[in-house]
């Protein structure tokens, strides 16, 4: 667990340096807009590293393992909660290679809310980790997924 929460000080560091406070994207210099979507996919992809696993865990396609589910839910609760910050500097207008949509900063609260719904749903699962019960954990990793895929509905571009 001491890992994870290194691994976490890292990317808020980084994402604050990067992102730093909320800017209105007219006035975002075009390489500061670059350096901030790196950040946001940077952090994204290191949460899909951590839940995929946990994923085909949930679908029976590889072996159960109660350790690696608690390891993976408690990085994926210190990445959710950089969510926030990763998206704060608004990069509308600029020619970015992204699949996050205009809407995330148009519509802030809903936003807001699909990342509280997200490190909600992370601290279920490092709860349900701490029984053990794999029907516990399986059901808080379906819960977990449900909430990236209703972030994705809404806020990313369709794949």
């Amino acid at each position: 667990m001491k890992q994870a929460g290194t691994l976490a000080a890292c990317v808020l560091l980084t994402i604050a340096a990067i992102a730093g406070t909320p800017t209105a994207s007219a006035q975002m210099d075009p390489e500061r807009a670059e350096r901030a979507a790196e950040t946001r996919q940077a952090l994204l992809r290191v949460m899909v590293w951590n839940f995929g696993p946990l994923a085909a865990m949930a679908r029976d396609r590889i072996e159960f393992d109660a350790e690696r589910v608690a390891i993976n839910a408690g990085r994926l609760a210190a990445l959710s909660k950089m969510l926030s910050d990763a998206f704060a500097a608004d990069t509308r207008g600029h020619d970015l290679t992204t699949e996050a949509l205009d809407v995330i900063w148009e519509r802030p609260d809903a936003f807001a809310e699909k990342i509280r719904a997200n490190m909600e749903a992370s601290e279920a699962l490092v709860a349900a980790a701490a029984t053990g019960d794999e029907g516990a954990m399986t059901r808080a990793i379906g819960e977990l997924g449900s909430t990236c895929g209703s972030c994705h509905d809404d806020f990313r571009v369709d794949d």
